[in-house]
């Protein structure tokens, strides 16, 4: 099976390091860098004391040889990259070809109609297979906490079984099929988890301020940043509980981490080892540190994740408090508008991912896009 994996990130040379061991997986790496790669890398798995070599692969920046006769692609782009490389790749994307996003919340699948109708089957898992770290571009990747099992949904859901058997013999990962890629769009992810803390932690910021050292997001979180994750998944399971879709997929941030009260989660969130190192995006200056605003934190979580609740949460009529002072203090900081103070769409609605953008402004219209 031809397999092309997009992106020589992080996550991109994990799963091309990975899976080019395995027989019968011919796999091409898209980078926009081909040189810093040569035909193998090694993979470290730090939780093992590990360390292995690749299967042979190669590598890529023109995407039109990247894509062609290509039967299995994985997208590993983060969601604000993902409309353009729909738009850039659809004409290569063969038909029965199965393209899949890597985590699979964004609404990446909003952009995918046109290839959904030539054919194409759009999967997605709702959290990556590992944690990875690149070591060194191009020669040296890293991974830990291997996930003991996979969830997995495709448009159109017929054809879920089928990928869920290739992505296990694939990343050599048990994987479960999902009720309908709706619950793989609403995972407790990256959506609650960076906003919740960033938005404790930032609240009080304003411009021209300095911290004195580098904070460690899941090192200085607390049971305030505990509260404010659990009420914003409260909100969003009570958004799951009115939509006629069935969402038993989607389980509330203190099911998915074991931990029934605020309390209990910074317990567990100051447990997990692979936690440690992570950093609440900062710049460093010479008077100390800043926000940075224009990291992933936010630029992806929030436009291509809290929005995405947000929109869902108008459809279904419920009420978002925690959401909407998130956003209101990220407006603030960046300008962004995305939603006015009377849940109305703000001047910059467009640069999301709600569904309302793509004509799906009701209920039923919802439905209709996920239950095929």
């Amino acid at each position: 099976m031809k397999v092309t994996i997009i992106g020589g990130g992080n996550m991109g040379m994990c799963l091309a390091g990975v899976i080019s061991r395995l027989n019968g997986y011919d796999v091409t790496l898209y980078a926009s860098h081909p040189e810093d790669f040569g035909r193998t890398i090694e993979v470290v798995d730090d939780e093992l004391g590990i360390t292995y070599h690749s299967g042979s692969f190669w590598t890529t920046n023109d995407l039109e040889v990247a894509l062609k006769n290509a039967e299995f692609i994985y997208c590993t782009y983060p969601a604000f990259l993902r409309e353009s490389f729909i738009q850039q790749s659809s004409k290569f994307i063969k038909p029965g070809a199965f393209l899949g996003f890597i985590p699979a919340y964004g609404g990446a699948e909003f952009f995918c109609e046109e290839l959904i109708r030539k054919g194409v089957t759009i999967f997605g898992l709702q959290k990556p297979p590992y944690v990875c770290r690149t070591k060194e571009r191009g020669k040296i990747a890293g991974l830990m906490s291997k996930k003991p099992k996979l969830y997995e949904a495709s448009i159109p859901y017929k054809k879920s079984c089928e990928v869920a058997a290739v992505l296990e013999d694939m990343l050599q990962i048990r994987t479960e099929v999902l009720p309908n890629y709706m619950n793989v769009t609403l995972l407790p992810g990256n959506p609650l988890l960076h906003t919740s803390g960033s938005y404790y932690y930032l609240k009080n910021y304003k411009e021209g301020q300095f911290f004195p050292h580098q904070i460690y997001y899941y090192q200085s979180w607390n049971d305030e940043c505990s509260r404010i994750i659990c009420n914003f998944s409260d909100e969003m399971e009570a958004v799951c509980s009115k939509l006629p879709i069935d969402l038993s997929g989607v389980q509330s941030i203190q099911t998915y981490y074991e931990s029934p009260t605020p309390e209990d989660l910074t317990r567990k969130f100051h447990s997990i080892p692979s936690f440690y190192p992570l950093t609440l995006p900062m710049i460093q200056t010479q008077d100390g540190y800043i926000p940075d605003f224009n990291s992933r934190f936010f630029t992806e979580d929030i436009p291509f994740g809290v929005c995405i609740i947000k929109g869902l949460a108008l459809l279904a009529g419920v009420a978002t408090p925690t959401a909407d002072r998130i956003l209101a203090w990220y407006a603030r900081e960046t300008g962004k508008e995305y939603f006015c103070e009377d849940g109305s769409f703000g001047k910059d609605i467009n640069e999301t991912a709600v569904p309302q953008k793509f004509g799906i402004d009701s209920v039923e219209k919802l439905q209709e896009f996920y239950l095929r």
